[in-house]
């Protein structure tokens, strides 16, 4: 029997790119997180997120809003080129380079009417997932620049969990769009911002290899399926497979409870909690954050953080100031 989502060959020239073939339409659009908390822990400021009338979700975290391209360009790679993406009229979704690399694929660009949110499905499941990403970090008190973590595996629990929708038929998402069951090894074991402990295995005598660590959901692009990003005790993040959860007894151990407290502090010095960010992303009251324009034809002109050469009485020394 053959599957309905066939593999093809798109583009020009020597470059030939292969892309699954998906018969269905996905809707896109862009959310953020609030400037006023700083970006997240890898650098991200938004997310693309892309659905399908049956719910199948994507979700790719970019570092500023023209990186729409690229975000589409993932998308194709990993789940594949559909008949048509729907977006709304924004300028970083109506650029020519989009619209030459979905006809290249075969994808047909669709723009919705300017002031119609309610017709983008995308609305809606942006809305869904920020609230469940906030759930989650609010029970666990994870810190705020962990959210595209979390958003990453709230989208994958969402493709995997059957809904009573009649157009799901007692399946999945994943199963819907794909023709095959879902694997939920990598999600079922562990719940967000769980204690572990994971093996460090660059870590020579007397270090101790085994150190704890928090699991914030199933690696992209490292390792293997079981892999996931943990979460050290000097605040990075690190790929692997080689971790296990706590144990009744070290949960209830008043020395592995200090060592939990201790790393706690560690974190939160860095990252901040669910409620308070980092000291270095706060904007103090009555301080108005700008953003630096950019656009397609003009680039971000960012004061450069150096100091002006100046003489003893404190004035410019032969040239103007730089913010000038």
């Amino acid at each position: 029997m053959e599957h309905p989502t066939l593999s093809r060959n798109y583009g020009t020239g020597d470059r030939m790119l292969r892309y699954r073939r998906i018969n269905t339409y996905f809707f896109m659009d862009t959310f953020f997180a609030s400037k006023r908390r700083g970006k997240s822990s890898r650098g991200n400021t938004c997310c693309q997120l892309f659905v399908t009338d049956k719910g199948f979700v994507y979700v790719v975290p970019m570092r500023r809003k023209s990186d729409v391209m690229q975000a589409v360009k993932q998308f194709a790679k990993e789940i594949g080129a559909p008949d048509a993406l729907v977006c709304d009229a924004a300028g970083e979704q109506m650029g020519n380079d989009l619209r030459r690399f979905c006809n290249d694929i075969g994808t047909t660009l669709r723009h919705l009417e300017e002031n119609t949110p309610w017709a983008n499905k995308a609305e809606l499941y942006i809305g869904l997932i920020k609230e469940a990403v906030r759930k989650d970090m609010r029970e666990s008190n994870s810190p705020m620049a962990f959210w595209d973590y979390c958003v990453e595996r709230r989208a994958r629990i969402n493709n995997l969990t059957a809904k009573g929708r009649f157009n799901l038929h007692g399946t999945t998402p994943h199963t819907q769009l794909f023709g095959t069951e879902g694997d939920i090894s990598n999600l079922c074991r562990y719940s967000w911002y769980e204690w572990c402990y994971f093996r460090e295995e660059k870590n020579g005598f007397p270090d101790n290899k085994e150190l704890l660590g928090r699991v914030l959901g199933p690696s992209r692009g490292a390792g293997n399926e079981m892999c996931q990003w943990i979460l050290k005790g000097n605040g990075k993040v690190v790929p692997h497979h080689s971790m296990c959860p706590l144990m009744v007894a070290k949960k209830h151990s008043p020395l592995e409870i200090k060592k939990r407290n201790v790393f706690d502090a560690l974190i939160e010095r860095r990252w901040g909690t669910s409620i308070n960010p980092p000291k270095s992303a706060t904007v103090k009251d009555g301080e108005i954050f700008y953003e630096e324009y950019e656009d397609d034809d003009e680039p971000a002109r960012v004061i450069p953080d150096i100091e002006d050469a100046v003489d003893a009485n404190g004035n410019v020394i032969g040239q103007q100031p730089a913010y000038d």
